[in-house]
């Protein structure tokens, strides 16, 4: 029995990672005799962490196993020929983690969430916000994975009443995230971020750790992209979307039987890992590993909060270059994200090394897939993440190895995914289905889903309908090698040699011609409908113009110098007050989402002379009532004073009583009869003004006016009846523009229709 549990302790804290002092207090040893064992060339050598440096316990047993206790040195019971491993052995502390408590929010978890990201100002301090989402993961990590680690800080925040010991409770959350991270075998680092943050009350430092409380794992994955968000990760950091990890798992792992290990070698944030061993099920154990120690933590984290058996460690973005004592890996399931374009260091590529090929130097997409190759088992499937472009790529020698891998048969599935999936980056992306061995003849399925996505935000997302047509389309073609939709196709190896070895599915799935329905006679009518509505109000708006023109042909000239009688020339702050908005440092602090009752206006929602956008955030009623003297009235005029310029807008009657963002100037009539607005905005947004203000901008960071320059701004003013006479003719060609581009919208949708409908039979033309 004894032994058996000494074989689980060994298992369970094989990874673990220890220091120096820890070796000598569990071999019974003095701190310098582990010194001097270091100087023997054999000692396994240790894993860095900022300025401390770990040991992996495995190793060290591994180590110790080969060193005899000297007789004299024997302790208590041991017995002859006990070595140092068997004492460490017998010393290790047995504090295995708790199975994590799982995803069981409170059903406030959203209002929760809230309520902490609100807190950040007043906590962080000076840090930056990247510092406070960590704190928030580590919470949520310990809460959920370490439920004894979480009381008892828990209990140590509420006696906590000082700010000088807020500080002490942040190194000690650090620490115990820190120790639980070390213990599965992941060198700390957590506790340095976190002191970083300078809260402002200890109170708001023990709400935080008070709400961290029933917040499941659905919180980390919402924080982690608020983490990225902050950061602006690179392409080589950033983190794979939900919707795409959902999708690789399901397809890498449609057979889940067998399946006992499972590797990403370059783990992000380990959200590819936590999906395939959550499609897996129980038993497979979990390898990962990643070049950036930072987002490794947050992998680790990731993974034990479902209690994954998981093995991360640092590696680098070459791993087929790694030295030749690090053990090979082999897994049955392999799915990753690795760096795109990117060049490793090495210039030396032995081409034994290289089954299909030897990758070209200054760009490892190549390298990435054949290493995987040959980390995979027998029978083992791998999904890839590459650009688009690896599968047209015009180099030599990776069409080559394209070549050889499809002649071999190692690939199975190229599936071409919409645009923008990723927030950080354009770069279009397949995923590449790979297995080994290969079955040389066997032909390639392509998948197009270039189409499937819809937007979200600032990037687009693949919906879970479009997600599940995929995986079925490519688990039909396993079963029976049919894909029984258009969503997929078969190419045998002769057809892709035809095609110069392109693996992009557009090459085998080109669009067929459109086919019509019932309904086109009734559409394309309605689309004529409406150009000819269209057209009818741009008659109108030429014949309004038209009467301006016929006006304006029958004037008598003006003079530059001086002005016809009744203009006068004066400056913007001479006719307007000038306004900025409130400061960045009054707004700071007020609570804004699209609950409030008072919308802020920025300079985004300025757009040809209207303030527009329903994205709006807004502020509470009481904040705009102790900011009274910012607020909009119907005929004043905003204008940009910082940031990219562009033409001003006029308040309309809607929007009284709106707060403009502190970017923006507002201008108000200091005497509603000197000026007609209409006129001042169009006078405010000609060429003339804007480079004059651009002129006179500071250019420091973003360029910036204050009011006082800005109030110079020479202003041109005829009499009231000729500024009103101009301002309706610019109106109306703006509206003649408007109205002539529906129009060209009109027609253009109106001929799409008809075209499909005339060249696919769905309508006919009377030919008598």
């Amino acid at each position: 029995m004894a032994q058996q549990r000494e074989m689980r302790v060994e298992q369970r804290n094989a990874r673990r990672l220890i220091t120096r002092t820890e070796i000598a207090e569990w071999a019974k040893v003095t701190r310098p005799a582990v010194t001097n064992w270091e100087k023997k060339l054999a000692f396994p050598k240790p894993v860095s962490a900022g300025e401390a440096e770990y040991f992996q316990l495995e190793s060290v047993l591994t180590w110790l196993d080969k060193r005899r206790v000297p007789v004299n040195r024997l302790i208590d019971d041991e017995p002859l020929g006990t070595t140092y491993g068997d004492r460490v052995r017998r010393n290790l502390p047995d504090d295995e983690p708790l199975p994590a408590v799982g995803d069981s929010p409170s059903r406030g978890h959203v209002r929760r969430l809230h309520e902490l990201l609100a807190l950040a100002d007043g906590v962080r301090g000076s840090a930056a916000m990247a510092d406070y989402l960590t704190l928030l993961l580590t919470l949520n990590f310990l809460w959920v994975a370490e439920r004894n680690r979480w009381t008892r800080l828990r209990e140590l925040a509420m006696r906590t009443d000082s700010a000088k010991r807020a500080k002490e409770l942040l190194r000690d959350i650090g620490h115990a995230a820190d120790e639980a991270l070390r213990r599965r075998g992941v060198p700390p680092g957590l506790q340095d971020s976190l002191v970083r943050l300078t809260p402002r009350t200890v109170q708001e430092l023990r709400e935080v750790v008070r709400l961290s409380a029933d917040l499941g794992r659905e919180t980390y994955e919402q924080l982690l992209r608020r983490y990225e968000e902050q950061v602006a990760l690179r392409s080589g950091e950033f983190f794979t979307p939900r919707a795409l990890t959902r999708l690789m798992a399901d397809l890498v792992v449609s057979r889940a039987d067998g399946i006992k290990r499972i590797y990403d070698p370059y783990a992000r944030g380990g959200e590819l890992l936590v999906a395939t061993a959550k499609a897996a099920g129980v038993g497979a154990s979990v390898r990962g590993e990643s070049p950036r120690l930072e987002t490794l933590r947050y992998a680790m984290m990731n993974l034990a909060l479902d209690g994954a058996d998981a093995s991360l460690e640092v590696g680098t973005a070459a791993p087929w270059e790694a030295h030749g004592s690090r053990p090979g890996v082999r897994a049955d399931v392999i799915i990753t994200n690795p760096p795109f374009n990117m060049g490793s260091t090495m210039r030396d590529r032995n081409p034994a090394r290289w089954p299909y090929g030897v990758p070209p130097v200054g760009n490892d997409n190549f390298a990435w897939l054949q290493y995987i190759l040959q980390s995979l088992e027998d029978g083992g499937k791998a999904a890839v993440i590459m650009p688009q472009s690896a599968g047209t790529s015009a180099s030599k020698a990776e069409r080559d190895i394209r070549r050889n891998m499809v002649d071999a048969g190692v690939v199975e599935c190229i599936i071409a995914l919409p645009g923008r999936l990723f927030p950080a980056t354009d770069v279009p992306v397949s995923v590449w289905l790979l297995r080994r061995p290969g079955s040389p003849g066997a032909p390639v399925l392509f998948i197009d889903a270039r189409e499937r996505a819809e937007k979200s935000r600032n990037h687009r997302r693949l919906p879970p309908d479009d997600r599940d047509a995929i995986v079925t389309t490519y688990r039909q073609w396993c079963d029976c090698q049919s894909t029984g939709d258009s969503l997929g196709i078969a190419v045998s190896p002769r057809d892709i040699r035809a095609n110069d070895f392109s693996l992009n599915p557009a090459d085998y799935l080109a669009d067929d011609p459109p086919e019509g329905t019932a309904g086109e006679l009734s559409a394309a009518i309605d689309a004529f409908e409406r150009l000819a509505n269209v057209r009818a109000q741009a008659n109108e708006a030429d014949r309004a113009v038209s009467v301006h023109v016929t006006a304006l042909a029958q004037g008598t000239g003006g003079s530059l110098s001086p002005l016809p009688n009744g203009w006068t020339r004066t400056t913007l702050a001479e006719v307007c007050e000038i306004q900025a908005g409130p400061s960045y440092a009054q707004l700071r602090d007020e609570r804004r989402s699209s609950d409030g009752a008072v919308p802020l206006v920025r300079p985004r929602h300025l757009r040809d002379g209207h303030i527009t956008g329903s994205d709006q955030e807004k502020i509470s009623a009481e904040f705009a009532a102790t900011h009274e003297r910012y607020l909009l009235q119907g005929g004043d005029i905003i204008c940009i004073r910082s940031g990219a310029l562009t033409s001003p807008a006029l308040v309309r009657d809607g929007q009284h009583g709106w707060l403009p963002h502190h970017n923006l100037f507002r201008l108000r009539a200091r005497r509603p009869e000197v000026f007609d607005p209409l006129y001042l905005l169009a006078f405010l947004s000609q060429p003339y003004a804007l480079d004059w203000v651009r002129n006179r901008s500071a250019a420091a960071g973003a360029p910036s006016i204050s009011a006082r320059s800005f109030g110079e701004l020479p202003v041109v003013l005829p009499p009231m009846a000729v500024q009103r006479r101009v301002a309706a003719l610019l109106h109306d060609l703006d509206l003649q523009i408007s109205l002539h581009r529906q129009l060209v919208t009109a027609a253009t949708d109106a001929r799409a229709l008809l075209t499909k409908g005339l060249m696919s039979g769905a309508l006919t033309l009377d030919l008598a």
